[in-house]
């Protein structure tokens, strides 16, 4: 086999690596955004009841009025800082960087077709791959500037298992569906 024949299995490879990695990073989004909203939607549950609940309390017990108001004050200042709260601001960067990713996904498994039928040479391969590479770190740091979106290794497994699950059922031999 020529060095070249095998070179342009590499560059294949390398760049599948990549497409798995993407993949991996979208279903990791998907996954640790809805385990944030699971969290935003409890502590507005518990603001709306607490809020509530106190306005209910103060016409019952008007003895307690204080007590009651300092809850409705402190409803009012979650509700002024739920956009800053690191729940909810990872939860709404999370579900931004998510469609974006999903985007590129799309085009990267279009270009896919174009390497794996080997209609690019290995440098048109080994830019693509640079420049996917790129778009993935500048959507990153878009959506996420100081770095903050931590790896959690549960959800890291889970969102491999589904990215496997996904491309062996996209590229498996005579898939029909």
């Amino acid at each position: 086999m020529a060095d070249t024949e095998l070179d342009g299995h590499r560059q294949q490879d390398l760049y599948f690596r990549e497409l798995f990695q993407l993949k991996v990073q979208c279903e990791y989004t998907r996954r640790y955004r809805d385990v944030l909203a699971w969290w935003v939607t409890r502590f507005a549950f518990l603001r709306a009841i607490a809020s509530s609940g106190s306005i209910a309390g103060w016409v019952v017990w008007k003895e307690y009025a204080f007590v009651w108001g300092a809850v409705i004050a402190a409803s009012q200042l979650a509700d002024a800082i739920n956009h800053v709260v690191p729940y909810t601001a990872r939860q709404k960067a999370s579900n931004a960087l998510l469609m974006d990713l999903d985007a590129l996904f799309i085009e990267t498994l279009f270009e896919w077709e174009s390497v794996f039928s080997a209609k690019l040479t290995n440098e048109e391969i080994t830019e693509r791959r640079r420049k996917l590479m790129q778009l993935r770190h500048d959507l990153e740091v878009k959506h996420f500037p100081t770095g903050d979106l931590p790896k959690r290794e549960d959800i890291f497994a889970l969102a491999e298992q589904d990215t496997i699950t996904y491309l062996e059922a996209m590229f498996r031999e005579g898939a029909s569906q």
